[in-house]
């Protein structure tokens, strides 16, 4: 397998109800519409990766209940299935996303087997680099395991980390150690407040360890680049959004991609507002768009 990228987060079902309004506690409101999507953050992310010829392959427990449709997903979509595993006696973990008209998602998760970690189970490649989600992290004994392992993936190969909104519930001893293993760091400007606040210092700090790049996404204001010697802002790419889930984790994929193609920082950031941009114009997690797609947002930008 050529250009194989190890994707740590765990996969789950990600389920819509879509509303015109959110109910007043304790009272009632009208479900619109409903879908399930396979999703999970390295799902999402694997998307945008294979636009730019990379192999995401998806390491991840599955409950035995959604096995079948889990990989019947990943065969239509041409996705490498060779990390996924069963777990006869557990489920699949879930995301509940409330979605109203005024695109306003509010998301309840529920854990599953996804974070059981077992390193004999990865794939035996050459991986040219590591995405590692934080829900990833929050999985006990299971998790101290997958950052051991993250040890000795190889001083030399990108570790980008997203730790994601449930962040300042990771463990700070665990999070401590992913920080000064990561490369490129993607958080949002509520994320950067809880890692800040859980870790006890600012973000730069880890730039004495391994870390060359902090990306905040700061929504409709675009996104910073913070590097030991500069600070740069990139506005937003203007487009009718659809739906911001799985936006994040596309503009994740994108930096990642462009990265690893060996492109100028400031010129990842440009691919990855908009792979972000192409996702928030779609419901649902995955753009259908390809590479010419996301080139051709930023031609019009």
């Amino acid at each position: 397998m050529e250009n194989p990228v190890l994707m740590l987060g765990g996969l789950c079902l990600d389920r819509y109800c879509l509303l015109n309004q959110f109910p007043v506690k304790g009272q009632d409101t009208l479900i619109q519409d409903t879908f399930e999507r396979i999703g999970g953050c390295p799902i999402n992310a694997a998307f945008t990766l294979k636009k730019f010829g990379l192999n995401p392959v998806l390491y991840s427990a599955v409950g035995a209940e959604s096995i079948e449709k889990v990989q019947a997903f990943f065969h239509r979509n041409e996705l490498p299935a060779d990390g996924l595993f069963v777990i006869e006696d557990q489920k699949t973990g879930f995301c509940m996303i409330l979605l109203d008209d005024q695109k306003e998602r509010t998301f309840m998760t529920y854990r599953g087997c996804e974070g059981i970690f077992d390193p004999a189970r990865i794939p035996a490649l050459n991986y040219r680099a590591c995405c590692l989600t934080g829900l990833y992290l929050i999985y006990g004994t299971d998790s101290e395991n997958a950052v051991a392992y993250l040890h000795t993936f190889g001083a030399d190969r990108e570790l980008f980390f997203d730790p994601g909104p449930l962040c300042d519930q990771i463990d700070p001893d665990l999070l401590e150690k992913a920080m000064r293993l990561c490369t490129h760091l993607k958080v949002n400007e509520e994320e950067q407040r809880l890692l800040e606040q859980t870790l006890g210092r600012p973000l730069t700090a880890y730039f004495q360890y391994r870390m060359r790049a902090v990306v905040v996404t700061c929504g409709s204001r675009g996104a910073q680049l913070i590097q030991p010697e500069q600070t740069q802002s990139f506005p937003a790419l203007p487009i009718k959004l659809a739906d911001s889930n799985g936006a994040g984790d596309a503009f994740f994929a994108g930096y990642a991609a462009s990265v690893l193609q060996g492109k100028p920082l400031a010129e990842c950031m440009w691919i990855a507002s908009a792979c972000g941009a192409l996702t928030a114009m779609t419901l649902g997690p995955h753009a259908e768009g390809g590479l010419k797609e996301i080139l051709q947002l930023l031609q019009d930008a």
